[in-house]
Formats: structure tokens, sequence, C-alpha cells
């Protein structure tokens, strides 16, 4: 009989060494009381993992963020001399120029001059203004950025004499 015994035991498939570890772990600790296992330690770990996912989560965010304007030409309060104006306008993340749009307004009235033709430009729109007289004037921007966020501002600026 105990040769049977033994043929069951060796008939047995040998678990490898993290299994072994696994399994001891699920023994009951003598004279503690309680039973040390998988449950316990992945209890002990999951607020762990939570904050960890959620770590990666909230560093992904600001890649998801509506563009921000970093740089324009001209910038919000200059003066430029009278004739063509060259606006330029960067983002900080990538857009849709064809989604978006610049319109120039004379800052008095707030009347539209004119919608400016966009070609884009690295992260950014360019647009040319032909022969601006003197003034303030109001450059409102809506740009779509590749991520689907809608951003818009306006700057503003004057043309001398």
């Amino acid at each position: 009989m105990l040769e049977g015994t033994a043929q069951q035991t060796s008939a047995m498939p040998r678990l490898p060494a993290y299994a072994r570890d696994l399994d001891a772990m699920t023994l009951t600790a003598e004279g503690a009381g309680f039973q040390l296992g998988l449950t316990m330690i992945l209890q002990k770990k999951l607020p762990f993992l939570l904050t960890l996912i959620l770590a990666f989560a909230l560093v992904r965010v600001p890649c998801l963020a509506h563009a921000a304007l970093i740089s324009a030409s001209p910038q919000d309060g200059a003066t430029v001399p009278s004739g063509e104006v060259v606006i330029q306008l960067r983002f900080n993340s990538r857009i849709d120029s064809k989604l978006s749009r610049l319109t120039l307004l004379k800052a008095a009235d707030q009347s539209v001059v004119q919608a400016l033709e966009t070609s884009p430009v690295s992260e950014g729109l360019k647009a040319r203004a032909p022969d601006l007289g003197a003034g303030a004037y109001t450059l409102e921007w809506q740009i779509l950025s590749l991520d689907g966020h809608l951003t818009q501002g306006k700057l503003n600026f004057r043309v001398e004499r």
C-alpha cells in the first residue's frame, strides 16, 4: 500500500519554484491564528497598484489637454508699422489647420476687417493682412487640436501711421 502512495506522488508534476513559493504562502501560520495567503498579499498590494495606475493616467492628462498659444506675431499689445502685417501663431501641440480660423476685427467697433487666409506652419497658423491702416485691431483665433479640443482666443495690436 505504501508503494501505491509513492507511485501517486511521483506521478504528480513538479511545480516551478515560484509556484511552490505561492503554495507555501497559502499555508496557515502556526500559532498566529491567521492565514497568510495570496489574498492577503493582494489586499496589501492592491492600493499600491491602483495608485500606480492612477499616477500613469494623470501623467497622460497634459497630452490630452487643449492646445495652448505659446507665441504670437504680432504679440498681444504690440504696435506694428502700417502696410502688410504677417501674423503667425504657434501652439504647444499640432492643430488641424483646415478647421482652424483667424479673423481680424477693427477694435473700435468690432467690425470684421477680413477673414484671413491661413497657411499651416509647424504647430500653428500663418496669415498675411495686406494694407492695414492705422488703428487698433483684434485678432480672433479659433483652432482645433488634433485630439479634438477646440480652443479660441484674442490678441490686440495697433498699427501706427
